[in-house]
């Protein structure tokens, strides 16, 4: 005749109080117990009689009130339907446990890190990367492991939204990211299979970022741009400074947003990094002007290795932080960022009369001199510092401020 089960009740569960000389332990059958300790622990025993061995074991199924009798009681019909089918509940929980840690260990997120780390001591550059990585990717499969990142779920949670909001250029770059990611993984034996190279990406129309390039346009965006923070009070101080200096320096929006603090070389009135594009050293003298910006805001966030913090306190702002700003001040389809660039090209060459390949040094073009040979970061130095400090005294003229002299004390920054 089969034992009595489901011999417990709720209430006596509930009701059992701990005896402060031993342990209570007493049975629901089906081999399942509720266990109290003297010290007043609660919990789940199942005891059974191992497959193959035939040695008794005792299981911890779970602590009680965590546990309900009912949970308890599917637990305990669960594991003997295993032990009929000659499986160890103990072992197969085991196997488990190693399981669930070896997914843990190697998620998404856990990957990317390794990676990352990887690069870093390459002395690879990846704030932006980072930032991509933090803003599209992690919220949405960092705890995935790479067997269940299918071609499937990576457009519907990781580029479906970019392309909604038609970041058709963060697309592009992230699939490079997540490209390299995975291959990382391959080469761990995480994967057989890249998904990223099947991904499909649409190729929008190629156009230019717009800029304001007509000399009689200027004007109004320096005038706007200087005015910013009387007619947004709230902007941030960071923003309202990179917007000017997008202007004075004209680099790349990438190279101005993620600017730190190690590339400023005040003594030398100068910028030096790595150019984001073309991935060689790069030199960008200073004005008076844009000296005096960077000093306004270098002791801002004082724990931070970059100048143009964003509302967060931690990282540099977005890359559509000045683009927005410019919206805000009537420029959207007008101008951009990246526009400024365009607009100090047109101007310097067709108003300032200054030489194209002092131009196109300051842009970090890839260009070639007469004689074929390659950018050089230090070459027309003197000249090109003269072309800046020429370019931010224009740009302040138009605001009806007086010009600066080119010949300045270097400590104090006024003119001589």
């Amino acid at each position: 005749m089969a034992r009595t089960q489901n011999k417990l009740t709720a209430l006596q569960i509930k009701k059992l109080k701990a005896d402060p000389q031993k342990s209570i332990k007493i049975g629901d059958g089906g081999n399942l117990y509720f266990r109290v300790d003297s010290n007043g622990s609660r919990y789940w025993i199942f005891n059974y009689t191992r497959p193959y061995t035939s040695k008794r074991n005792e299981m911890s199924l779970g602590t009680y009130p965590e546990m309900s009798l009912e949970e308890a009681r599917k637990v305990r019909d669960e594991y003997k339907v295993l032990i009929q089918r000659g499986i160890d509940p103990a072992a197969q929980r085991l196997q488990h446990k190693h399981q669930r840690k070896h997914e843990l260990d190697h998620t998404f997120q856990v990957i990317a890190g390794k990676w990352l780390e990887k690069r870093a001591i390459e002395k690879k550059e990846d704030s932006e990367t980072i930032r991509r990585l933090n803003h599209d990717v992690l919220p949405y499969i960092a705890n995935l492991t790479f067997d269940q990142l299918t071609l499937e779920v990576l457009e519907d949670r990781v580029f479906q939204p970019i392309l909604e909001r038609k970041a058709y250029a963060v697309a592009k770059r992230l699939k490079s990211d997540l490209n390299q990611i995975f291959k990382f993984a391959r080469k761990r034996k995480l994967i057989t299979y890249n998904p990223i190279e099947d991904i499909e990406l649409p190729t929008p129309p190629k156009k230019n970022h717009p800029a304001v390039t007509e000399a009689k346009d200027l004007s109004a965006l320096v005038k706007a741009i200087w005015i910013y923070p009387e007619q947004f009070p709230r902007s941030m101080i960071t923003t309202q400074v990179a917007l000017k200096i997008s202007l004075l320096i004209f680099q790349r929006p990438g190279e101005i947003r993620s600017l730190k603090k190690a590339y400023y070389y005040k003594d030398e009135r100068c910028l030096k990094f790595v150019s984001s594009k073309t991935k060689q050293d790069h030199i960008v003298p200073l004005s008076i002007q844009a000296i005096e910006l960077l000093e306004s805001i270098i002791d801002l966030y004082p724990d931070s290795e970059y100048f143009f913090i964003g509302r967060d306190g931690k990282n540099y702002i977005s890359e559509n932080t000045m683009n927005k700003a410019l919206e805000r001040l009537g420029f959207a389809g007008k101008h951009t960022a990246h526009g400024s660039r365009a607009s100090a090209r047109t101007i310097l060459d067709e108003v300032l009369k200054k030489r194209i390949d002092y131009i196109e040094h300051q842009l970090a073009h890839r260009v070639k001199d007469p004689n074929g040979l390659a950018y050089n970061r230090a070459k027309y130095l003197e000249e090109r510092r003269d072309m800046m400090q020429d370019w931010a005294d224009h740009l302040y003229e138009l605001m009806g401020k007086p010009r600066l002299r080119p010949k300045y004390n270097l400590y104090i920054f006024k003119p001589v």
